[in-house]
């Protein structure tokens, strides 16, 4: 028997080549403002005049505060209109931008094309450890949905934590990956949720979180004071969370005369927040306690901790638009292996129809057929939260994590 090594080499590869290849492809349409917009318009994904739209906001911000603008509390300039003129980043990405030169055209080109080429390495990476076909199936549905569309049109900052999040499941140490966590955590609040990766050893658990607690207290609490003051509330479809239901309630309020106005929404937003905060809290100690959701033949599972972890974090305390959802991806594996069939079933039946929210937007935001399509997908989002939740508390239980 004779083995081709020349064949084995291009195997190896291939999937660094495609990655490549496919980021190339992305950064040259974007350079043809027709192909763009017939990209864009194909993809069914809303247009936006300038590819790239959410990564090259920063650089804007960037030269608007270099021009004396507070980019937290006044409008920049040069932002587009159709997109926030106000920062809702942490400021830290500004200063990223300034240090790594992306104000030079070439090295600004060359980290798109970087960021694109990991993206599509993970997924295909991804695509190569999921051991059944349905895992690769559904990781599919993932990769052609709006969801994805959209993250990559915008090559929203999403993606750059995304390509974080799977390097911290990939390291076994855990000062690293603690490290790793907190750096997320600076450049965008949400990897704080991955804290539950360092459950499995509860001092390494505790240390973080009282070291955390410290720092926000003394020197990232006004910072994160700024990102929740300028967060996008949108009222739309293609949005998921606590504050995004929030919203759309709040202008049906305005427009029916309910109870919802100006004078008490931040008590109304405050008192959501807390609400879903204790209804995933009780969904956690339900999960716990529930035997028939117990998988005993898989350990816990750190793949599907983070997406589950960031999904019902975000979920509780923000705001957000669909691109996030990406995260699902690393739950897939766990969800397609759910014992329960009518669990498995109805999380994969909310999650198609949640990645593909861009095609329940309706041109007439006060229709009743807009009304019913929003219900439906917030419902969808919904039983994903409760669900995601519920099998949180199942994996805790594998580590007992309540018993002192």
């Amino acid at each position: 028997m004779r083995i081709n090594f020349n064949e084995i080499k291009f195997s190896k590869l291939a999937p660094y080549i495609l990655s490549i290849l496919l980021a190339l492809l992305i950064f040259y349409f974007s350079l043809i403002p027709d192909m763009w917009a017939y990209i864009v318009k194909a993809a069914n994904i809303s247009l936006n005049v300038v590819p790239f739209s959410d990564y090259k906001a920063h650089l804007l911000f960037l030269n608007c505060q270099e021009l004396g603008i507070d980019i937290n509390n006044q409008g920049c300039i040069l932002i587009p209109d159709g997109n926030a003129k106000i920062n809702t980043h942490p400021r830290i990405w500004v200063y990223l931008f300034s240090v790594l030169n992306l104000n030079n055209p070439l090295i600004y080109n060359i980290s798109i094309v970087t960021l694109f080429t990991l993206y599509f390495c993970v997924l295909i990476n991804l695509f190569k450890k999921f051991k059944n076909k349905l895992s690769k199936f559904v990781l599919l549905i993932f990769f052609f949905s709006t969801t994805n569309f959209i993250l990559i049109e915008r090559l929203s900052t999403d993606l750059v934590i995304f390509l974080l999040v799977y390097f911290i499941l990939n390291i076994k140490n855990k000062i690293f990956q603690s490290l790793l966590i907190f750096t997320g955590f600076i450049l965008k609040y949400y990897p704080i949720f991955l804290i539950l990766l360092l459950t499995v050893r509860k001092k390494y658990f505790f240390i973080f979180l009282t070291g955390m607690t410290i720092f926000i207290s003394l020197f990232y609490f006004k910072e994160i004071q700024l990102v929740n003051k300028n967060i996008v509330e949108m009222a739309l479809p293609i949005a998921y969370g606590s504050r995004t239901m929030l919203k759309a309630l709040y202008h049906l309020s305005l427009e029916y005369n309910f109870f919802l106005n100006d004078g008490n929404l931040d008590f109304f937003r405050n008192l959501t927040v807390l609400t879903f905060a204790i209804y995933t809290f009780f969904l956690i100690i339900l999960g716990y306690n529930n035997k028939y959701l117990m998988n005993t033949r898989y350990k816990l599972d750190k793949y599907f901790l983070s997406g589950a972890a960031i999904y019902v974090g975000t979920f509780i305390i923000g705001a957000n638009v669909d691109y996030r959802l990406i995260f699902l991806i690393f739950t897939i594996p766990y969800v397609v292996n759910l014992e329960s069939k009518l669990i498995k079933n109805l999380l994969l039946f909310s999650y198609f129809f949640s990645l593909n929210s861009f095609y329940f937007l309706h041109s007439d935001f006060l229709s009743y057929i807009f009304f019913i399509k929003v219900t439906f997908v917030f419902l969808c989002k919904f039983i994903i939260l409760s669900i995601l939740t519920m099998l949180i508390g199942v994996e805790m239980k594998k580590i007992n994590f309540f018993r002192l």
